[in-house]
Formats: structure tokens, sequence, C-alpha cells
């Protein structure tokens, strides 16, 4: 169980034992769509990204639960997750806590009693972990929201989006072909602007084209744009990775969700580290093998530095 769903759970325990009203999902009412101002500016009692608001502050204004009145939490509801590794953080949102569980399973649920409201199953090929491997692949660390959609990368490289009040499927888009350039998306996307912008971590038998992060729109899942975070022959960055050829070079991913700046327009990424091999046994350590082990500034619109 992962602390930010210990903390909605603790939330939910403490609302109810200090009797301060809590929103529960209602069938009755229409569902609000999410803007971009909300996600900016959101309500103190939802949670509507991986780490709350676009800048990863992980802070919540909620003030209910205090060092004078912490000791009286108590367990309210438990709900089984899906089998797998379980890093997953919640959304919340008008009374309603949707959970990304591995190998693409969304669940939504009734944060004040626990009870499902629906669960999507999207179905993952049979040969997607002979690419990818089982444990890391079938991680999924966050989900989105956006207008009435749920928004997620999936085990075997697309990005896709669910009705929120039902969980059908509503679009799907392909990043890349798990079997020719294998990436593992083990965290969900985030949104900026209309866009769900996601990383992923780059297999190395993927090849430089796997490493790659995209730009879509939200609402059609059509891709806006993808910035490789291997450069190639001619491109900014090319000769800091001295004489290893272009298709040798891999594994500079961005695995983690990004951060966004609004009023700036600029999406934050962080890069791993080359590997299998470390940058001694590549160019050498005298070359910086761009962009690994950084943190990119990228263009909203465009994917640029």
């Amino acid at each position: 169980m992962s602390k930010r769903f210990q903390y909605l759970l603790a939330a939910t325990v403490a609302a109810q034992i200090l009797s301060v009203p809590i929103a529960s999902a209602q069938s009755g009412e229409p569902f609000v769509p999410v803007t971009d101002e909300m996600l900016e500016n959101p309500a103190p009692e939802d949670w509507l990204m991986w780490r709350r608001t676009a800048n990863g502050w992980g802070y919540s204004p909620l003030d209910q639960i205090t060092p004078e009145n912490v000791g009286e939490l108590r367990m309210v509801w438990t709900r089984a997750l899906n089998d797998g590794s379980q890093t997953g953080t919640p959304l919340a949102y008008r009374g309603v806590m949707y959970m990304p569980n591995p190998n693409d399973v969304i669940q939504a649920l009734d944060a004040k009693s626990g009870d499902l409201i629906w669960e999507h199953r999207r179905k993952v090929p049979d040969d997607a972990s002979e690419y990818l491997g089982t444990f890391l692949s079938a991680n999924n660390r966050n989900i989105a929201i956006y207008a009435n959609l749920i928004i997620d990368a999936s085990v075997d490289d697309h990005i896709f989006a669910l009705d929120a009040e039902s969980g059908r499927t509503v679009w799907e888009t392909m990043v890349l072909d798990y079997r020719t350039h294998p990436a593992i998306q083990g965290a969900g996307p985030i949104i900026g602007n209309g866009k769900a912008f996601s990383g992923r971590s780059c297999s190395p038998r993927g090849g430089p084209d796997a490493c790659v992060i995209t730009a879509h729109d939200a609402l059609t899942g059509e891709e806006v744009w993808r910035r490789r975070t291997i450069p190639a022959p001619g491109e900014p960055g090319n000769e800091t990775w001295g004489d290893v050829p272009f298709e040798e070079r891999a594994h500079v991913g961005s695995w983690m969700p990004p951060s966004y700046d609004p009023e700036l327009n600029l999406l934050f990424a962080g890069t791993s580290v080359t590997a299998p091999a470390p940058k001694f046994m590549l160019g050498g350590t005298d070359k910086t093998h761009l962009y690994h082990n950084s943190t990119l500034a990228l263009d909203g619109d465009t994917g640029g530095t």
C-alpha cells in the first residue's frame, strides 16, 4: 500500500471520527469535467495529480488531522488491490478515488465506503512479458484525470483514456511497438494545458528510438510531439557520445512522472543514467552522454529544450 493511499485512507478515517462531512460519490449528480484551472488550483479535498499539483509538491491543505488527534485514527474500510507490485497513488475527485493497479487495471471506488464503482481490466498481450519483463513492466505509479477522462500509460506501450463515470475505453494510441522498441511505462501521464505528458524507461534492446518523452492531446489521444532523450547524428548533443554508434546508444529513460509549469509552459523531466553499461564503457568518462542523468526543461507545445 502506497504512502499516498495510506494518507487518503487516513483522511477518510479522521473525517468520520471527527464528524467532519466528507464528500461521497453521488450517482445522481452530474459529473463535473476537470479543467486546466482545476488542475492548477485544486479544491482542498481533491487530489488530481500524482503529487496533487503540477509542480509536484505533494502537499495537502487539509487540516482535519493534527498532532493532537492523530492518535484517534482507526481503520474504516480496506479493499484488496490487483496482484503485483503496488506503487500506485490514487486520485481523489468529488468523493471518488481512482486507483491505478498493476497490469493495466484501474478501479473507481467510493472514498467514503470503499465500494467499487467500476473496474477496468485492459487486456495485456500474452507476449508482453517476453519483451518487457514481468516485474517492472506491470507497475503503475499513477494515472491522470482531465475533462471526463481517466488517462493512463499501458504495459504494452500505449496511452489510453477511460470514461471517468463508467470505466469504458474512450481512446487508445500506440506510443511504441513493444516488440520492436520495448519501453517500460511504469508511470502514467500528467496533464498540462490539455496535453498528456509521459515518459518511459527504455530497454537497451529497444535502442535509442525507445527513449522518448511524448505529449498527446488529452481529449483525443492524438500525438502532439515526441522528444528522444538520446541525440542522433546531426542533432545537438550528438558529439557528447563520442564515437558510440547511434544504434548502440541506449537506456536514457525518463521513468518517473514529470512536473509542469503552466505559466512558463515548461515540462520538467528527469532522466536516468546510461545502462546497462556505465559511461566509462561507452564514449569515455570525459563525455557527458546527453541527455543522461539530467533534468530537461521542454517546451510544452513542441518538446524542444
